[in-house]
């Protein structure tokens, strides 16, 4: 079996671009890329959230 292999993204790739929108020349991704999907803007890929660990907290009692 052939494995696939992940192909960086050109501006091809890009909405804007695609839709006539962009004015940058070039075919490296700008900050604004947006990858096109199905003729559609795709919203940008959030991070990933990742917990912080809780830190220990005095617990005082009231008496």
């Amino acid at each position: 079996m052939a494995a696939k292999t992940k192909r960086e993204p050109t501006c091809d790739d890009c909405y804007f671009r695609r839709e006539g929108l962009c004015a940058l020349a070039g075919n490296v991704p700008c900050p604004t890329f947006r990858v096109a999907v199905a003729g559609s803007l795709a919203p940008p890929r959030q991070p990933r959230l990742v917990p912080r660990p809780l830190s220990p907290v005095a617990v005082s009692h009231a008496a």
